[in-house]
């Protein structure tokens, strides 16, 4: 009889071995894929973060170009703006100075050949002397009266009165603005 507890004993513990042995496989199964699908997840999420760190980055870039380019502008348009500003100073400054009466006389030369008869001038008060001597050595022989308004340069009235024509350097560099906007853009820019 011990001999049978034995063997039974002997089987018992074999079958225990076995199901030990089994349980052992499936729990290394299962922990297998758990762990596989964990790390699924965790490639999916890591994939899906670098994806958006990407797309933010992508954002930032172009948030950062348009914020750059909108200051480029900006700057530039201050810059241009005062260079104009600039300019129009230097012309009030330079019909102060003594090579300015040629270029009055120039200016009157021109809205004579562009009129004809005048029966009219106008020129800062300023200019008054300088414009009364060089109409009178162009044989014109008008009235030359001071209007504030008329800043660097002159504007003749037609005799029939209903027609004047305004010539000033800071009128040209008004007119030529937009042309020269696009020049000195670009070599603000360079």
């Amino acid at each position: 009889m011990a001999e049978l507890a034995t063997l039974l004993e002997s089987e018992a513990q074999a079958e225990v071995e076995s199901i030990l042995a089994a349980a052992r496989s499936t729990a290394d199964s299962i922990v297998q894929t758990a762990t596989e699908q964990a790390k699924s997840i965790l490639d999916g999420r890591k994939r899906a973060l670098e994806n958006e760190l990407v797309v933010a980055q992508v954002r930032a870039k172009s948030a950062a170009d348009l914020e750059s380019a909108a200051l480029r502008l900006s700057g530039n348009h201050e810059a241009t703006s005062s260079a104009f500003s600039q300019a129009e100073t230097e012309l009030k400054n330079f019909a102060t100075s003594s090579e300015y009466k040629n270029v009055l006389e120039k200016l009157i030369k021109e809205v004579q050949g562009a009129m004809g008869e005048i029966s009219k001038l106008e020129v800062h008060p300023n200019d008054l002397a300088n414009a009364s001597e060089v109409a009178k050595n162009l044989g014109l022989n008008v009235p030359v009266t001071a209007n504030p308004d008329i800043q660097t340069g002159v504007r003749a009235f037609a005799t029939t009165g209903s027609t004047s024509v305004t010539n000033t350097l800071l009128g040209r560099l008004a007119r030529a603005k937009e042309s020269l906007l696009g020049d000195v853009a670009r070599v603000l820019g360079s």
